[in-house]
């Protein structure tokens, strides 16, 4: 099989796409023959190897079992590990997994994958991987959003945002979106009832309250936060700027405060395939690669400048 593979942290010359053999199932996983993954902070921290990511697969240079990345999967299940019951040959799945989407085939947890609807495309099913589960734990989890519930979410243009807006108006939301006034429509189609246009406007500073903030952005402090929050209100944090800022949020002690610790479980696997499966929820794909074109995809997304969802074609 094809797979994208690269040899040195944040060295786009070490990239290359090789021939592999096609992995196993353990007992707990399936193989799916990959149609889509999709591009996420995640493969730009893992290629750069920023430290904490180092200690887990390897200091100097990526460990082999960790050349190929890509955590979004979508495609056909070809074969499964004996243990595994809620999945067959031939099923059409989506989810996530650390690493393995940048191949033609992936062996992945069969937990970590659930049934793709037959109206969404893998496309779609690919994008909604690490960044639509991300934005849904911090909607539906973290925050607990509800019909009529004002939610702001800062950072509404780019993966997780996009998702968290989406996510937040099919709950029934009254949503305002934070982002740069040329993606003001892009918020828009995704259902957002109120734009803020960060460059020009402090939505700390307007004097309104939310039931639910969506921190993506990771430009705004704690003692920026808490006092824009409603009685009973929760901050889902995703997004940083720096090191400094993460300390600053794991040291405010606020129950109304909470970083966001995405997991694929498999309640929220079926709970995005439900959303997904109700047509409310259309991602824009703003740019497509090939394997060869992934260190392309990989730039875009370390410019912080990505509007949507980066698929990569398989």
């Amino acid at each position: 099989m094809k797979a994208f593979v690269f040899t040195k942290y944040d060295d786009y010359d070490s990239i290359s796409i090789i021939e592999k053999e096609v992995p196993k199932a353990s007992d707990d996983q399936v193989i799916v023959q990959i149609k889509n993954s999709s591009l996420n902070a995640m493969e730009w921290h893992l290629f750069r190897g920023v430290m904490m990511v180092k200690m887990k697969i390897g200091w100097r240079k990526p460990k082999p079992k960790y050349q190929t990345i890509g955590a979004d999967i979508a495609g056909e299940v070809i074969e499964v590990g004996k243990n595994v019951k809620h999945l067959k040959v031939g099923d059409d799945v989506f989810g996530e997994d650390f690493t393995g989407g940048f191949a033609e085939f992936a062996a992945v947890k069969a937990d970590a994958l659930t049934i793709k609807p037959a109206n969404v495309s893998f496309e779609q099913a690919a994008a909604a991987g690490v960044a639509g589960l991300t934005g849904l734990t911090g909607v539906k989890e973290v925050c607990n959003v509800k019909a009529g519930d004002k939610v702001l979410v800062n950072g509404a243009s780019g993966g997780v945002g996009s998702y968290a807006v989406a996510i937040a108006k099919y709950y029934g939301a009254e949503v305002t979106a934070v982002c740069s006034k040329k993606n003001f429509e892009h918020a828009r189609s995704l259902g957002a009832d109120h734009l803020i246009d960060y460059q020009t406007e402090d939505f700390c500073s307007q004097g309104i309250k939310y039931d639910a903030i969506i921190e993506v952005a990771g430009n705004r402090k704690p003692r920026e936060i808490k006092p824009i929050l409603k009685e009973g209100g929760k901050c889902a944090v995703i997004g940083f700027t720096s090191a400094r800022h993460i300390m600053r949020y794991m040291f405010s002690f606020s129950k109304k405060i909470k970083m966001v610790n995405e997991i694929a479980s498999q309640e929220n696997l079926k709970e995005m395939a439900n959303i997904l499966e109700s047509g409310q929820l259309v991602m824009p794909i703003t740019g497509r690669y090939k394997l060869s074109e992934i260190g392309e995809g990989i730039k875009q997304i370390r410019s912080k400048r990505t509007v949507g969802k980066l698929i990569v074609e398989i």
